[in-house]
């Protein structure tokens, strides 16, 4: 039973509170102990102040937070007059548990301490907290960690290499052609193949590893704790068989692989963002090497990787100081032998050398860099002027077209193909005055923006082109969906078709196809007279290569062109007519294979 003493507390302390109020106010003595509860804490939590008085905070707060409460207690009563914040979660009547603020402060009450509280229920604050946090920790598609934090791990695991031995490994991973299930299937199943995947992996790495979506199709995973690189070796093979398995969306299966480069040290003076690239560069390997793979970095990717540093420098300043240049290719119509088209072909004047650096020694870190859209562009505006040119001097001849290559990037541009169209038009020039060489891989792996300016172009009147068939993955059926006007058989199969009948059969098929399908086709890379009997025999309708003269300047294709005594070609014994480069072009030494553009 309650005494007239007890009252008279109550209300006293009943001043120092807000008993109006939504949150629970409390006053408590120094050890815990509640002397007053108000009526918010029916509202919160269930109970009434009557359940409260009398009992220990202990009974209330959360185990694993009661030493922040008791600690904000005792910071209360020695900074007197300051109110501390502490956050903990508070018990409900239904067992359940809400997270709180708890605002403190010392209270001197009739000569006898106590601590006076504001208790408020947060716990839609702290979860909006806790989403934004996530957000800007983890990926949103698949929920793995996004390269923020990544990164942060990464370079944690490296500092722990000072306290204790092993190795750190980075994996740095992609789905092998991804794009083409984006642009085929589109992006919702492209996402759910992504999560899919991602899914997998979690199952066969350990608790302790961290895997993170860096961006599009690409993941990579920390590994820490490892006392052989066999073992993160082991880790990318079953990765890509985790990859292997088909993949099931919306009821259909697709098969989409992996390909994992790996980087590992021992090192805890690694960079962070140096073991990635390194692990990037091993993934370029992976790719070139055929995909489907992991492969380990090593010193020769290293040099790989200052070389291409060394080149983009070089191109970077060839552009700004205009040194580059077009030399231009002579085709020539096997059935006339007349030079009837010239291919432009991108170089770059070494002024040190005074020679001309070929585009096989750059033209892959030109792409990957973006440098190549800007050289094309260059390309192109050189290609047309002397087009241009051309039409007057060569008037009365059979010389009808030069061609360009261009690339993914250039026909996804939504106004490429119109103002190539207009630029023609501009000049005076007929559409057909200029022929678009593109490559396999360029072709199938191109978005439908892409595809779309492609068509364009070919709608316009400019013939298009497929470069180097034969190196790629296409098959011969997919000749029929894209528009083409021409294909080019790659210098691989044209230099084989003396030694091989395999080759020769492969040369003849591609020919009757395109023919089939109203395709003209032009055999790359001609050298010898025996190469160009079968090729005439097969019915290939043009050819170039060194047998027809190398690559020149304006005035080398002029020559050739004007005077009718080397317009045609005529058998000179079994030797090439042509078997060297003329001395002024220079092959630039050339980098390892795996240091071009990424092949997805």
């Amino acid at each position: 039973m309650r005494t007239q003493s007890d009252s008279r507390i109550d209300q006293a302390l009943r001043l120092l509170v807000a008993d109006g109020s939504p949150d629970l106010h409390t006053v408590t003595t120094l050890d815990g102990l509640y002397r007053f509860a108000s009526g918010g804490s029916f509202a919160l939590f269930g109970w009434r102040p009557s359940d409260l008085v009398g009992q220990h905070h202990a009974n209330f707060v959360h185990p694993d937070d009661l030493a922040l409460v008791n600690n904000g207690h005792q910071k209360a009563s020695r900074d007197g007059t300051t109110t501390v914040t502490t956050l903990c979660r508070f018990r409900c009547k239904d067992a359940t548990y809400r997270w709180t603020e708890v605002l403190s402060r010392l209270v001197d009450h009739d000569g006898e301490p106590v601590v006076v509280s504001a208790i408020r229920d947060v716990g839609d604050r702290r979860k909006a907290q806790r989403d934004l946090e996530r957000q800007a920790s983890t990926d949103p598609l698949t929920g793995v960690a996004n390269r923020t934090v990544f990164m942060d791990r990464l370079r944690q695991a490296l500092r722990r290499l000072d306290r204790r031995d092993g190795l750190v490994a980075v994996l740095f991973l992609d789905l092998d052609r991804f794009k083409l299930i984006n642009d085929s299937l589109g992006h919702r199943l492209g996402d759910a193949v992504l999560l899919q995947m991602a899914e997998r992996m979690l199952r066969v790495l350990r608790p302790q590893d961290t895997l993170a979506r860096l961006g599009g199709d690409e993941f990579a995973v920390v590994v820490e704790d490892m006392s052989r690189i066999e073992e993160a070796s082991a880790l990318g093979e079953r990765i890509i068989e985790a990859g292997r398995v088909p993949f099931d969306v919306a009821g259909e299966q697709f098969v989409c692989t992996t390909s994992v480069g790996i980087a590992v040290t021992s090192d805890s003076g690694h960079g962070a963002a140096d073991l990635l690239q390194e692990a990037d560069l091993a993934l370029y390997r992976a790719k070139d090497r055929g995909r489907d793979r992991a492969e380990m970095f090593d010193e020769d990717l290293r040099t790989v990787a200052v070389g291409r540093l060394a080149t983009e420098r070089m191109l970077r300043r060839a552009i700004a100081e205009h040194r580059l240049r077009v030399a231009y290719q002579p085709i020539v119509d096997l059935v006339t032998r007349e030079t009837v088209a010239a291919e432009a072909l991108v170089r770059v004047w070494d002024p040190d050398q005074d020679t001309l650096i070929e585009a096989d020694s750059f033209i892959e870190v030109a792409e990957e860099t973006g440098l190549l859209s800007q050289m094309d562009e260059w390309m192109l505006s050189q290609a047309i002027q002397q087009a241009a040119t051309w039409r007057g001097t060569f008037a009365g001849t059979s010389f009808a077209d030069i061609s360009v290559n261009v690339t993914a990037r250039d026909l996804a541009d939504s106004g490429f193909a119109q103002s190539l169209v207009d630029d023609l038009a501009a000049h005076d020039l007929p559409s057909g005055t200029l022929q678009v060489e593109i490559t396999e891989r360029v072709l199938m792996e191109a978005s439908n923006s892409a595809i779309t300016g492609l068509r364009l172009l070919h709608d316009a009147g400019v013939r298009v082109g497929l470069d180097h068939f034969g190196t790629g993955y296409s098959s011969l059926s997919y000749l029929r969906l894209f528009p083409l006007d021409f294909v080019k058989i790659d210098r691989s199969f044209v230099q084989r078709l003396g030694s091989a009948s395999t080759e020769r059969a492969i040369v003849a098929s591609i020919i009757d196809l395109c023919h089939a399908l109203g395709m003209s086709v032009v055999a790359e890379g001609v050298e010898t007279p025996s190469q160009l009997d079968q090729l005439i025999a097969l019915g290939c309708d043009r050819a170039q290569g060194f047998a027809f003269g190398a690559a020149g300047d304006a005035a080398h294709i002029e020559g050739q062109v004007v005077r009718g005594s080397k317009n045609r070609v005529t058998r000179i014994g079994t030797r090439p007519l042509i078997p060297m480069r003329p001395p002024w072009v220079r092959a630039a030494p050339e980098l390892p294979r795996g240091a071009g553009a990424r092949l997805r």
